[in-house]
């Protein structure tokens, strides 16, 4: 952490303003950024200042940025208008995902490996209280503009990584039907169940509900944006983003999210539940990006292992 670069970027912000695009459920919110004139200037008020940067703190901790006041003014100019993610607050985890990366590492994530490091990692985010936003969505309480389907068994809903989707709150639905954004389509289901956090959880008695997770997703894409069912792909990752069970609709031509490192079709993941217990006695490979929490709770217990062979 370089604390004169986080000065820098504070300062960098303060001469903007920010309009919100849209928000998730969670902390993340989008925003579409442009440069305030009269922040060029050193006077006015920031959006960033309006959502929850206390002023004094803030003055304080640019206090070494102001001296470079010209060349952020410049840099301001020349950047010009962008969007840009915030979130608040920000866990260790979310902050871990954009920091430089270390490099990566491939697991093999064996039966044992699962249920004595990954499993207890697992279950203390779910204990943690972090995932309560997704409540509020379940419970249709956020992202109600967002909603294309609310089932018993789960939602599906306008993933707020689809950032070309036109405006949720403002735009009419009849106005999605074949906009040229949806060559960028996102789409999530999420289930409404507590108790399955991810792939490794899933039991033969899951099947009907994945059926129909997907067809209901696919009839609605097709509905909503014209879209056939035939340019869509569904899939599960693991490890996945946040650990309640969820499922992803991306168009063909979006090959964001779906490496083959870490993305499992809805289709093989059905075919595979046919014996119950395949995704608990499997060994899965997947990416894991040096430095998070769950690679070193990997790494540590790997040293430990070689350490008490010897």
């Amino acid at each position: 952490h370089n604390p004169l670069a986080s000065e820098e970027i504070i300062s960098f912000l303060l001469k903007y303003n920010f309009a919100l695009k849209s928000e998730s459920g969670a902390e993340y919110s989008y925003y579409a950024a442009s440069p305030n004139l009269g922040n060029l200037a050193g006077g006015g008020k920031s959006a960033v200042e309006k959502n929850g940067h206390d002023q004094n703190k803030v003055s304080n901790s640019s206090s070494t940025a102001e001296k470079n006041e010209s060349s952020i003014d410049t840099a301001v100019s020349n950047f010009g208008a962008f969007d840009i993610e915030l979130i608040s607050p920000a866990s260790a985890y979310q902050i871990s995902r954009v920091m430089p990366s270390l490099g990566h590492v491939l697991i093999h994530e064996t039966p044992e490996m699962y249920n004595t490091i990954v499993k207890p990692y697992i279950q203390s985010i779910v204990d943690s209280g972090s995932l309560s936003w997704i409540k509020n969505v379940i419970e249709v309480k956020k992202e109600k503009e967002r909603l294309l389907v609310n089932h018993d068994e789960f939602v599906i809903n306008v993933d707020t990584k689809w950032r070309s989707h036109p405006p949720a709150q403002t735009t009419p639905r009849e106005e999605w039907y074949n906009h040229p954004s949806t060559s960028d389509l996102y789409c999530l289901g999420i289930v409404k169940t507590n108790g399955i956090t991810c792939l490794r959880d899933l039991r033969k008695e899951h099947v009907n509900m994945l059926k129909e997770m997907e067809n209901e997703g696919l009839n609605a894409i097709k509905t909503v944006y014209g879209v056939q069912r035939d340019q869509i792909r569904v899939f599960i990752h693991y490890q996945p983003q946040f650990y309640h069970f969820h499922v992803h609709f991306t168009r063909l031509e979006n090959e964001f999210g779906c490496s083959v490192e870490r993305s499992h079709l809805m289709s093989d993941v059905i075919q595979n539940l046919e014996d119950s217990e395949y995704y608990c006695k499997r060994v899965i490979t997947y990416k894991l990006k040096k430095g998070t929490p769950l690679q070193n709770l990997i790494e540590n217990h790997s040293d430990e292992a070689k350490a008490d062979a010897e």
